[in-house]
């Protein structure tokens, strides 16, 4: 490697999707011989040390009394179990019941950890920062250096126009959590009623 190896540091979103994305951008890195590190959440620990990486864990909430050692990711596989009738509903009838306080706990996550992720940046000094989650987190955005957001993801990836070189054009869709059809049409045909305001 002709330059100087760099800092860089992944905090993916607490499931295999998004973590998998920061893991193969991650090890191209790694091989490169750039040191990287990923500030996940604890549930990941050992996991990613295995694979090469550094790890330097957050917890998203205050640790439960019995939280024991807990898999990978359980958290967001108890929430689509818990939550999976929710799906069954019309989005219009999902915004309070679902869409509203998943929201809430993903700024409530960045919130508590907010503190923990500045002694992360400060400790590693990272050049680039790179990241998949739903919401954003500032301590990594303010560490100074370039940012990739990569998506695990993108409902509405590549909709319209040309597609960006290197991604594939997705159908018409209607906007996330946008609203029903009107007027009978499918999803992608026509206009969208919008959703009520939250």
């Amino acid at each position: 490697m002709s330059q100087r190896p760099l800092c860089v540091l992944f905090m993916p979103e607490s499931a295999y999707g998004p973590t998998n994305q920061c893991i193969g951008v991650g090890d191209i890195l790694r091989r490169r011989g750039h040191r990287v590190v990923f500030a996940a959440e604890r549930s990941w620990q050992g996991k990613l040390t295995a694979l090469g990486f550094e790890e330097d864990l957050v917890d998203l909430a205050p640790p439960a009394d019995d939280a024991g050692d807990a898999d990978a990711g359980q958290f967001w596989k108890d929430f689509i179990r818990d939550t999976a009738p929710e799906f069954r509903k019309p989005t219009i009838e999902q915004l309070d019941s679902f869409i509203r306080p998943t929201w809430q706990a993903l700024i409530d996550g960045a919130v508590y950890c907010e503190p923990h992720l500045k002694e992360i940046v400060r400790r590693g000094r990272p050049r680039h920062v790179g990241g998949d989650n739903a919401v954003c987190f500032p301590a990594p955005l303010a560490a100074g250096g370039p940012c990739l957001r990569l998506l695990a993801s993108a409902p509405l990836g590549g909709g319209g126009g040309a597609p960006r070189p290197g991604f594939l054009r997705s159908p018409p869709r209607s906007p996330p959590r946008r609203g029903t059809p009107r007027h009978g049409r499918s999803p992608g045909t026509g206009s969208f009623a919008p959703a009520a305001p939250m």
